[in-house]
């Protein structure tokens, strides 16, 4: 054995080697995904940014070709600049609170303790909610009258403190930001979480042997293991605060007055309100533009650096090309008093750990127990004034009439209510079909790209596809809808499923690639020798090596599609193909105090497929998908 690795280290280099050549069926299996990428979304790009050169009359229908006189324009619009300003303290609160409480969820969640599988499942709750479940339960919690949050004052005495709370401009935007993070912290932790899962033990047991503490192993060692993950993380946070629209939609619209306007809700307001489709079209890919700046920044201020030969020294090589500090470039190690004997300090340290669990458990699942109670609270009760959290009675009416309308003896039959059980069905067929297409497409598409990375057609294709994720849905609505309007596909699954398909697809085959780069390549060269075509050794060899990130991208898009409200919202208009989440916002249009409990209801069957899946899919999300998402 060691005469063989002589051999292999002794061998000379090769000189002049080629660059390995790509098959034809990498291209063939990568040809599909960006075929439906460039028609579903580069060409309703490229008319969305004709859109922005011109000034469309509504009325007469007639274009005027402007060039970029709307781009011109938005320097002197005063409304551009203050969108803008909310927009950039929107994104930065959700981004720093997203960023924070999701790294303090996935340490939690990383420790071992009784418990920790259900705490797991507690946390990815308020993920798995639709944002316009999230918006219709916490629009009820901050409502002045009879809001639950003033209710809780009243009941424990503190009634001086009950205010509208979303009435105060500046609050109004602290608040969206704060339910922003709520929705979003989760996704952060089960992405960071992934990564703690994948250092080595090694690394803190040698730095403990050190004399390290804990707090010096997290800055020397844990936070540069988990820098790519934060690159991947912050790109992400930042895009979907940029993107904000369903839950601004639900809880303030922009108000009051304009405080909550941000870049994405003036753009909906001057493309479907004011029907100023150029100037929209304008502002909505300056967005863009944005955020794909805001994406290089990171990638330039968080992204691998090169690092000198000689200065290797005294740092520790890490699988995919990290690198940390061993203790040996680090200050010495001095040992410090104790305040507190070693027994004394472990107990405390140990009740610390249990509160911070406790406080998590309770940020993460007290408002959905209050979604709950809502839900079999009279409608009579969710009006009283003063508020109060404390139903007289519980009821199942609220269920029972949104599952089998006008059953209930004496109670008024909702519209909304009864369009439930079909927009339940529609979510359900959309959204099974969107990751039926989508993983087919997204697992030929990553192993292509997982195996031939750095050919320049596939570099440039990632590339593409990234930038798809950073366009903002309200760019590609207009064009959907006027496409779908000419073939006669408006108020359709089939649009539904084709304009999904436009945002999921480029994250299958990302979650896919990413996958595909944790399967040996070995297995690929066995099946080739073997005699396998590339085709059969795709199915036969890699595809079950492969189902666990098959399963998990097929998740992600079918929560990812059940919880789309944008594009159903302006693409159908009747009962017949209106999915959960326009149905859900329904019922807040109607304002009349008997759909309330049925409303809470339904959120709770709007919930229940996500919730369902955070609680038994939990730990495969975390070891299956996410942990070879984040190595890409």
């Amino acid at each position: 054995m060691s005469g063989a690795t002589h051999a292999i280290v002794q061998a000379p280099p090769l000189r002049g080697r080629r660059t390995e050549r790509v098959p034809a069926f990498a291209y063939l299996a990568a040809a599909p995904t960006l075929l439906v990428v460039l028609l579903v979304v580069g060409v309703p790009l490229g008319y969305s940014f004709f859109l922005s050169l011109n000034r469309i009359n509504p009325i007469t229908h007639r274009w005027i070709y402007v060039g970029f006189g709307n781009y011109a324009a938005l320097p002197g619009n005063p409304d551009l600049w203050a969108a803008l300003g909310r927009t950039a303290y929107f994104a930065g609160f959700s981004v720093i609170g997203t960023t924070l409480l999701g790294g303090i969820f996935a340490l939690v969640l990383n420790a071992r303790f009784p418990g920790r599988g259900l705490l797991r499942s507690v946390v990815l709750v308020p993920w798995a909610m639709a944002p316009v479940s999230v918006g219709v339960l916490w629009s009820f919690l901050f409502a002045g009258d009879f809001g639950g949050l003033n209710g809780l004052l009243n009941d424990i005495g503190l009634s001086s403190l009950a205010t509208p709370w979303l009435g105060n401009g500046f609050r109004a935007l602290n608040l969206v930001a704060l339910v922003n993070v709520w929705n979003q912290a989760p996704l952060t932790a089960l992405m960071l979480l992934a990564g703690l899962q994948s250092m080595p033990a090694s690394l803190h047991k040698a730095a403990m042997l050190d004399g390290a503490g804990p707090m010096r192993r997290f800055v020397s060692i844990t936070l540069p293991w988990l820098k790519p993950s934060l690159l991947f993380i912050t790109i992400i946070a930042t895009i979907n605060s940029l993107m904000a629209f369903d839950i601004l939609w639900i809880l303030t619209r922009g108000g009051p007055g304009s405080a909550t306007t941000v870049l994405s809700w003036l753009g909906y307001l001057l493309s479907f309100q004011f029907f100023k489709f150029g100037e929209g079209a304008a502002v909505l890919y300056v967005l863009t533009a944005l955020s794909f700046l805001l994406a290089i920044f990171y990638f330039v201020v968080l992204g691998p650096r090169r690092t000198l030969p000689q200065s290797s020294a005294g740092l520790a090589a890490l699988p995919g090309g990290k690198r940390v500090k061993t203790m040996a470039t680090l200050p010495p190690f001095r040992p410090r008093a104790r305040l507190l004997p070693f027994a004394a300090s472990r107990v405390l340290a140990r009740g610390g750990f249990w509160a911070t669990a406790l406080v998590v458990f309770l940020w993460s699942a007290l408002p959905v127990v209050a979604l709950l109670l809502l839900s079999i609270t009279p409608a009579a009760d969710l009006i009283r004034t003063p508020a109060t959290v404390v139903p007289s009675t519980l009821t199942l009416d609220n269920f029972v009439s949104v599952l089998l309308p006008g059953s209930v003896a004496g109670q008024v039959s909702s519209v909304q209510a009864e369009r439930v059980p079909l927009s339940v069905l529609n979510s359900f067929l959309v959204g099974a079909s969107v990751a039926a297409i989508s993983v087919a497409l997204g697992t030929l598409a990553g192993y292509a790209f997982a195996r031939h990375e750095k050919a320049p057609a596939f570099r440039i294709s990632l590339w593409a596809l990234l930038l798809t994720r950073m366009t903002p849905g309200l760019t590609l609505v207009l064009p959907f809808f006027i496409g779908f309007r000419t073939f006669g596909l408006i108020d359709t699954r089939t649009a539904l499923i084709v304009s999904y398909c436009s945002f999921l697809l480029p994250l299958s085959a990302w979650m896919m690639k990413s996958y595909f780069e944790g399967v040996p390549r070995s297995l690929d060269r066995a099946a080739l020798i073997d005699g396998c075509s590339r085709l059969k050794m795709l199915w036969k060899i890699l595809l079950p090596v492969a189902r666990p990130g098959i399963v998990a991208t097929a998740i992600f898009c079918f929560l990812a599609s059940w919880n789309e409200f944008l594009f159903a919202l302006i693409l159908t208009s009747t009962p017949k193909s209106q999915t959960i989440p326009v149905i859900l916002a329904g019922f807040l249009s109607q304002a009349q105090f008997y759909t309330y409990g049925p409303m809470f209801a339904a959120t709770v069957l709007s919930i229940a497929p996500p919730v369902a899946v955070a609680f038994l899919f939990q730990r495969f999300l975390v070891q299956g998908a996410l942990s070879g998402a984040v190595k890409g």
